[in-house]
Order: C-alpha cells, then structure tokens, then sequence
C-alpha cells in the first residue's frame, strides 16, 4: 500500500489510507497547513454562532478536532460521521473524561448517502476532507437535505495558493518535504504524496462556490486564508427550499 499510488476515486482506497494514518492524522494536518489549521477552525466555528443550541453534522470528521471546536456554540447535538473507523478511536481518547457522551455521537457512514431525515440539522460542516469525497456534487446536495431551512452548510478545505512566489514554495514543500516528513513519521508514503496532489486537484474558489450555489445553496461566501493556501465557504439553505 505505501508503494502504491492513492487515486482520488477511489473511496475503499481511500478508507483504507485514513484507516492506516489515523494515529498520525492530526501531525498530518498541521504539516499540511504549516500549523495553522487550529486557527483557521476557530475562525471557521465563528461564523455559525447564530446557530448557538443547534444541532451539527460534522462529516468527515477524522479525529474530532472540527467538533471539539464546534463546542464553542454550545449546541446541544453534534453527530461526528467519517467512514474510516479508526479514526473514532483517536476521536473516543481526546474526549475521555470530558463528560461529552450526551452532546457528541459518533456515526460511521458515507457521505455520499447519508443516513438522517431530512431537515434534521442547523449546521452541517467539513474541514479539509470535502477534496477527498469521490462526488462532491452528490455529497453537497445530501448535505442540502439534511439541513433545516435557513441552515448552514460550512467548509474549510485546503486550496492551492495562485500568487507566483506562494504557489512556488508551496510546490516544493507538498513535493519535496511534505512527503519526506511523512514516510518518517507515518511510514505511509502515498498518503503524504496523495494527499498535497489532492489539494492541487480541488477545484478554484470561485469554481468551488459556483457548486455550492448549484447544489441548492445561496448566500455563498468565500474567505481565503494565510495567503490563499486555505478557505473558507459558507452557504444557506433557503427557507423555502423543498
């Protein structure tokens, strides 16, 4: 596996690859994001303090840290969905102790199908996995339907900076370095050479939230971060949506 080259659509891959990374995920994504992945999720847990005792969908949740943050507005529910299981154990260890068993619940599925009614959210939200998804399109239009009207979809992803001098050092660390750090830390290769080309391969912002707004949503905003090497997008659910 380590020798083999991940594809991007290729979901039992891909599961398998989170699967094996798990213990290692949350050193993957501060290498990623040069460490400023836990700021960016407190600006992103901002934007959706209207929905203050609300419920949330935090899909792709990997090891919990979008959902620990999302504690933030106090809601009253948070279902954490991913599809690699072992990422649940790293998440089950962080908040041990913590008196969370009432507010966070842990549901493995796809999110591609996911299991819940309609309209059954306030928030919906993903942090750097929505490039992972093998139809982001579907993906989004589930995501619209589990939403109340008047709900929030939230996503932060990691995107490729455009700016000439950025995009050049970016490219030589996700090339060079990022995959050096990773076959040591992690001795899993292909994820740490999947995964930077996975971000290459995401779509531009604007073309990102161009899919939002075709997917059903309105009041899509975009917010670039540290030099547009991340965003932010969010979007609504309109109140008379069917």
């Amino acid at each position: 596996m380590t020798s083999q080259k991940v594809r991007q659509k290729e979901p039992a891959t891909i599961q398998r690859m989170f699967n094996a990374i798990a213990p290692r995920y949350d050193i993957l994504n501060h290498l990623l994001s040069f460490g400023l992945d836990i700021v960016w999720r407190k600006k992103a847990v901002k934007l959706i303090r209207e929905k203050r005792n609300g419920t949330v969908l935090d899909l792709a949740a990997g090891s919990g840290d979008f959902s620990l943050e999302a504690k933030a507005i106090h809601p009253k529910l948070i279902v954490a969905s991913d599809f690699a299981t072992n990422m649940y154990e790293v998440f089950r260890k962080k908040i041990e102790g913590k008196n969370l068993d009432g507010i966070i619940h842990f549901v493995a599925c796809d999110a591609l199908t996911l299991p819940f009614r309609s309209e059954s959210f306030d928030v919906v939200m993903v942090a750097f996995g929505i490039r992972n998804f093998a139809d982001r399109p579907a993906a989004l239009r589930e995501m619209n339907r589990v939403l109340r009207p008047h709900g929030i979809v939230l996503i932060l992803e990691l995107t490729y900076p455009k700016k000439p001098i950025i995009s050049q050092l970016y490219t030589i660390y996700s090339k060079y370095f990022l995959p050096f750090l990773g076959r040591i830390i992690s001795r899993h290769g292909a994820a740490y050479s999947y995964l930077p080309r996975s971000i290459g391969e995401f779509p531009e912002n604007d073309k990102f939230a161009a899919l939002l707004t075709e997917t059903g949503f309105t009041e899509v905003i975009v917010r670039p971060l540290s030099f547009s090497v991340a965003a932010i997008f969010t979007g609504r659910k309109p109140s008379n949506a069917k």
